[in-house]
């Protein structure tokens, strides 16, 4: 995912877990790995300090919005520790119903 790595700065693949779509608005969610499938590894990224000290999750949430020829990235949470995209739905004008993320 391009989003992905060019925040981190380094290659990076994602998992998907969710992904919602809804008029026009999609939002993912997923797991950070490395390319090669392992745990990934934060070293060497701008959020090196901040997960060597808890500050960093593996997960991903973005929110994208379809503009009749191509999807674009509108925000994006890389690591979040906390419910980042709580506020989106609102800020956004997204519907609210995409971002639930099914629990296991």
């Amino acid at each position: 995912m391009a989003d992905l790595t060019a925040q981190l700065g380094v290659p990076a693949e994602f998992e998907e877990k969710t992904v919602n779509i809804e008029d026009g608005w999609a939002f993912v969610y997923g797991t950070i790995v490395g390319v090669d499938g392992r745990p990934f590894d934060y070293g060497g990224t701008p959020f090196a300090e901040a997960a060597a000290n808890g500050g960093r999750s593996r997960t991903y949430a973005g929110l994208f919005r379809d503009d009749g020829t191509a999807w674009t990235r509108v925000d994006s949470a890389v690591g979040p520790t906390d419910l980042a995209w709580g506020g989106w739905a609102e800020r956004y004008g997204a519907p609210a119903a995409i971002f639930r993320i099914p629990t296991v």
